[in-house]
């Protein structure tokens, strides 16, 4: 009988105590310094075209060059349709004539993903980017004679 009153008491003496201490002072802040962020030059054979035509296709060749920071990836989007995906700073994809729905100017954009450079935990693991977006208006000749 002894054996379950001291049992009795310790369950409410444990009982009555916090299960947890948390003290603001005992909090630790820190601040990331963030670097300067990258420099990013993009040349793509599209910068000297005015409205380039699509007859029957189209060469797209890129090259990205991050300056104090990392290259993730490139998608490139026309119509709301994704055209290509890579995680290589340099390459080329084609534009079919196939990928309008009609013959006129449409717009291809090419986002650009890198680092943010700021020190913070998620750019630390890569998973904090900066985007560059760039538009080209593409002209779609659709009833073109080839």
């Amino acid at each position: 009988m002894r054996k379950y009153i001291s049992i009795f008491f310790a369950a409410l003496l444990l009982s009555g105590l916090p299960a947890c201490f948390y003290s603001d002072s005992n909090t630790y802040y820190v601040e990331p310094v963030p670097g300067d962020p990258p420099l990013v030059s993009v040349t793509c054979n599209l910068d000297t075209l005015y409205n380039p035509p699509v007859n029957d296709s189209l060469e797209v060749s890129y090259q990205v060059e991050v300056e104090g920071g990392e290259f993730y990836y490139i998608y490139a989007d026309l119509v709301h349709t994704s055209v290509y995906e890579s995680d290589s700073s340099s390459g080329f994809f084609w534009i079919n004539s196939m990928l309008a729905d009609s013959s006129g100017i449409d717009t291809l954009y090419l986002e650009i993903y890198y680092s943010s450079n700021s020190n913070s935990l998620a750019d630390k693991v890569s998973y904090e980017a900066l985007t560059d977006t760039l538009k080209y208006a593409i002209d779609f000749n659709l009833e073109a004679d080839l």
